[in-house]
């Protein structure tokens, strides 16, 4: 196997604890009790999709919610509920990034929004502090800036190609089994971390 180079990490559940039935819980609590319907990690309503390639704006977002749901909510309520899955860093794999930058060119690839972007990167300056989160990487790619969102083939061949990167140097991890089958069709080298597992403890491994 050809040694890594370059490591593109995910986000949740990568380096950043997320948890979806929060966010079920807090649409339920606002009388929308499907929303597990709408809005899974691979399974989602066009909407949320837009959302996620940048195609509609915090505002637009918020008014075709109340569309979809036919459901009075105010910006606030929506955007509470929407946020209520972003958990928190994991302080532990941050560290490992830190400590092995100048071993490995590292990159982040998360398929986020600007709702979720705008939380959790205040978030980081709270909880972890120091330099900015985006920092930590030689170019962090999220998919409301980039107008693709994994698991498309083609959105990490737009990566490989943007950053001058061989694929086969190129590991990428992330917890969502289509999204490591897609880097891997494209030639990547992968880390598919499953819950309970942490990087700080499986790179030592993959990376020998």
């Amino acid at each position: 196997m050809t040694r890594v180079k370059n490591i593109i990490f995910d986000l949740g559940n990568v380096l950043y604890d997320i948890d979806f039935s929060k966010t079920y819980e807090a649409f339920e609590t606002l009388g929308i009790p499907d929303f597990a319907n709408h809005f899974t990690l691979n399974k989602s309503d066009e909407l949320f999709f837009d959302l996620e390639k940048g195609l509609v704006n915090e505002f637009e977002f918020y008014n075709r919610f109340r569309k979809l749901f036919s459901m009075d909510l105010s910006n606030d309520q929506i955007m509470s509920a929407w946020n209520a899955l972003l958990i928190g860093f994991r302080k532990d794999s941050i560290d490992w990034i830190k400590a092995n930058n100048q071993l490995f060119t590292t990159y982040l690839y998360s398929n986020t929004n600007q709702l979720h972007y705008d939380h959790f990167i205040v978030q980081f300056e709270n909880e972890i502090g120091g330099d900015p989160f985006n920092s930590l990487f030689k170019k962090p790619y999220y998919s409301h800036e980039m107008g693709q969102r994994k698991p498309d083939p083609a959105s990490f061949t737009f990566i490989l190609e943007k950053e001058g990167l061989l694929a086969g140097e190129t590991l990428f991890v992330d917890d969502n089994e289509p999204n490591v089958m897609a880097a891997a069709s494209v030639g990547l080298q992968i880390l598919h971390l499953k819950p309970g597992m942490v990087i700080e403890k499986e790179l030592l491994e993959q990376l020998r």
